[in-house]
């Protein structure tokens, strides 16, 4: 039986892996594993490795999955593009990990707690809108995310605009209405959590609480079915007086 919780790997920087990669930072870990940004040996170039839990990813199941979901949105500029596999020998283990290409900006995550836990409104629903058209171009693919927060989107600021892209899907089952549901309940848990949380909620520009509704998953639901109605909202919507 697979233990709750993997032993982290700990890989530090400067770590050579599998004789090509050398370890510059821990990026982040999930349920699944753990990613770091490393360097191609031989050109210096950025890459990330995710590496998985042998526990969670038995037979390579679950990085076959996720290779298979890059693969078949790769005409999409709000994913990762994937690069190849390898593995290692780890603590008497086969590790395997995938290599992608670096996204470029920021995890969302550094810019809210650069901005001190909160960002302001408009900010929030800037990014917000670029999540909602990358979701609704991912889910007309017939897939969906799976676990939409601030440490698996990646964001790029360029003049007043924002770009975002996706990591770390994660595979709940087959793509079904209440996964792609969930992907929108996600995304309005992360827009309350952007303009800091539950605290700060109540004193949100009502545009923000429009579409948060209290965190209530089945206002949100009956609202926002799909992250096209979240879209289309948002580019509907007149200016606040916020802005």
């Amino acid at each position: 039986m697979a233990r709750s919780n993997p032993d982290p790997f700990h890989f530090k920087a400067g770590r050579v892996l599998a004789g090509k990669y050398v370890v510059a930072e821990f990026l982040g870990g999930g349920w699944e594993g753990e990613a770091y940004l490393v360097h191609e040996k031989s050109t210096g170039f950025p890459r990330v490795a995710k590496f998985y839990y042998p526990e969670r990813n038995e037979k390579g199941k679950s990085l076959k999955e996720y290779v298979k979901r890059l693969e078949k949105l790769s005409d999409l500029n709000c994913v990762i593009r994937y690069m190849h596999s390898d593995s290692i020998r780890f603590r008497g283990e086969k590790l395997d990990f995938m290599v992608s290409t670096r996204a470029p900006g920021k995890q969302l995550s550094y810019y809210v707690k650069k901005r001190g836990g909160a960002l302001k409104p408009l900010e929030a629903l800037l990014i917000t809108e670029q999540i909602a058209i990358g979701l609704e171009a991912i889910h007309a693919q017939g897939l969906y995310h799976g676990d939409v927060h601030e440490d698996n989107v990646m964001v790029r600021r360029v003049g007043i605009h924002f770009e975002v892209r996706f990591l770390d899907f994660i595979n709940l089952g087959p793509t079904s209405r209440e996964r792609k549901r969930d992907d929108v309940y996600d995304m309005m848990t992360l827009l309350r959590d952007m303009t800091g949380g539950k605290k700060k909620y109540a004193k949100q520009p009502e545009i923000v609480k429009a579409l948060v509704k209290g965190g209530r998953r089945d206002l949100i639901y009956k609202t926002f079915p799909t992250a096209r109605r979240v879209r289309n909202f948002l580019q509907a919507t007149d200016a606040p007086d916020f802005i």
